[in-house]
């Protein structure tokens, strides 16, 4: 039996509000990458990376990343991957348990 996430949605720090000021929710896929992005958040590894040229240590970082993401049991070990794209943003991408990407 699949279990179903529900949260709040969580934008700019706040609850994020739909055009009836209800607070909006986030279902499945959506809750878990929001959980991950807060971990990765909360970790202080994003801070790190901020103007590193040294690749061998943004590799190093980016892997410890991945370690964190992966701690999350609704996701698939081994699936994960992260990546600092040019512009310097950090893209993860990983399979749920459920299937979901």
């Amino acid at each position: 039996m699949a279990m179903i996430n529900i949260d709040l949605n969580i934008i700019d720090n706040d609850i994020a509000l739909d055009s009836f000021a209800v607070p909006s929710q986030l279902t499945n896929s959506d809750v878990i990458a929001q959980d991950v992005k807060h971990r990765i958040i909360e970790s202080g590894k994003v801070t790190e990376l901020i103007g590193l040229r040294n690749k061998n240590i943004v590799a190093k970082i980016l892997t410890e990343i991945e370690l964190i993401v992966e701690q999350d049991e609704r996701l698939v070990p081994g699936t994960i991957k992260v990546i600092r794209q040019a512009t310097g943003e950090i893209s993860v991408t990983a399979k749920t348990v459920d299937g979901a990407i």
